[in-house]
């Protein structure tokens, strides 16, 4: 488990957590994501009797449902091909996955939205067997539910019809199979749209903020990216025995399991071209090629135990191999949470903070009231620079940090503060930036410069 809390979202959701029970209600987390609130406020209840913040209880829970969701995965394969070999072989390939591993030890929501989502097909295909309308309607719930999770998994509700269809019997009635798991997901769709949903696409569609995360068309730049993520941690030949378990399930007539898995993969070509693009989004895309190379291996399992064996090992121990080192030094030390322990040391509890991305670290941390300034808008600059000169005529003690010269590209905040100001280092702390730090972690020296008015 990571030392503290890693990622902008997470400490959001922490805070969020704290709020909802000091206000009596659900408070939003990055991009609302209620459900994902609810269920962290329930494993932070014995801690808040415990008077302790929710800094564990968030880490504790991401590494929990990261746990879940191998469960469900595996039981979703069991369901959905009977054979416990290539679920549990399924299951093992998925729980070492880097960009999956590495987001669910800090506190992110990847682990809980896979596990709603997995849950949702799982009771679908458990329908398919017992023909129980509670199931089905359930797994629709269940569906509507990992929306308010994550809200990016709405992309696999198609895939969860298409499902749906393929199972239909054909000595039912298919328009009351299709209502009894399309009603239960459609209320609640509604009840996440009209509450903040439609805010959000509103916002994604038309504002464009800088908080929006662009598609850039189905083949960017960034997909290019994205499909060398892919492999960059993951063995290369679990990609060819992908392609094998998808071509020995076409000569074994499974037909509908194998577009249905390809489809599910596809989506690449939508989470890969987002502006905002982490190899953490890939999560979800990965999940069809590992069971189709689990089938492939248990396979295999049927003629040589060893080799299949060793295989898997291999694999898996590869994935470990990679991901270990980053998650051993993360584990020992939190960059984001020592700095801002850092300027809490150095600074005076009144003090004023001018930074950008690492504000919510610095708050929730440091205790610290932060500052941003405006993104490449020069008239904005300096009316922020008039608020700054204000404080400190009034003996606030002003701060930047490094990461306070970020989003700066056209250099006007650089230019207006070393103009208007003289900045003093303070110190300097090893850090880490969070941003996309599944595969290639980017660490650097975090320094902090105290602000004072040029001396005439």
């Amino acid at each position: 488990m990571n030392e503290g809390l890693f990622h902008y979202d997470a400490v959001y959701l922490a805070r969020a957590v704290e709020n909802s029970f000091r206000t009596g209600h659900l408070e939003p987390a990055a991009r609302g994501r209620y459900g994902s609130v609810l269920i962290n406020s329930l494993i932070y209840l014995p801690f808040f009797i415990l008077h302790q913040d929710a800094d564990f209880s968030i880490r504790l829970s991401s590494v929990i449902f990261h746990a879940l969701s191998i469960t469900m995965l595996f039981l979703f394969v069991y369901e959905l091909f009977g054979d416990f070999i290539q679920a549990l072989f399924s299951g093992l390939l998925f729980s070492f996955v880097p960009f999956y591993f590495s987001p669910n030890t800090y506190g992110k929501e990847h682990g809980m939205s896979v596990f709603f989502v997995l849950l949702s097909f799982y009771l679908l295909c458990r329908w398919q067997r017992e023909r129980s309308y509670f199931l089905l309607g359930l797994s629709g719930f269940f569906l509507g539910f990992s929306i308010s999770v994550k809200e990016s998994v709405i992309m696999l509700v198609p895939l969860y019809f298409f499902l749906l269809f393929t199972f239909l019997p054909k000595d039912r009635v298919k328009t009351k199979v299709f209502l009894a798991a399309f009603v239960p997901f459609f209320l609640v769709f509604l009840v996440l749209f009209f509450s903040y949903l439609k805010h959000e696409f509103f916002r994604e569609l038309f504002i464009r903020d800088v908080f929006c995360s662009e598609f850039l068309g189905p083949c960017s730049y960034m997909l290019q990216k994205a499909f060398k993520d892919l492999t960059k941690s993951i063995p290369k030949l679990l990609f060819l025995f992908s392609v094998l378990g998808a071509i020995l399930m076409v000569q074994r007539r499974r037909i509908p399991l194998v577009l249905f898995l390809c489809l599910w993969f596809m989506l690449i070509f939508f989470y890969g071209n987002m502006a905002s693009f982490a190899p953490r989004y890939l999560d979800v895309v990965v999940i069809p090629m590992l069971i189709l190379a689990a089938y492939f291996l248990s396979r295999l399992y049927e003629k040589s135990k060893i080799i299949s064996t060793a295989l898997l090992i291999y694999f898996v121990s590869g994935m470990l191999i990679f991901v270990y080192p980053t998650l051993s030094f993360r584990h020992r030390y939190n960059s984001e949470k020592q700095f801002a322990l850092f300027v809490n040391q150095v600074t005076q509890k009144n003090a004023l903070i001018i930074t950008m991305d690492d504000a919510i670290f610095i708050e929730y941390y440091g205790k610290r009231k932060t500052l941003s300034h405006p993104v490449n808008d020069r008239a904005k600059m300096h009316d922020f620079v008039r608020a700054v000169s204000v404080s400190l005529a009034n003996n606030i003690p002003v701060y930047v940090t490094g990461s306070g010269f970020s989003y700066d590209q056209k250099k006007f905040f650089w230019d207006i503060m070393t103009e208007s100001y003289k900045l003093t280092l303070i110190g300097t702390q090893f850090c880490e930036d969070y941003h996309r730090p599944e595969l290639e972690p980017v660490r650097y020296d975090h320094h902090l410069f105290r602000v004072n008015f040029l001396k005439p």
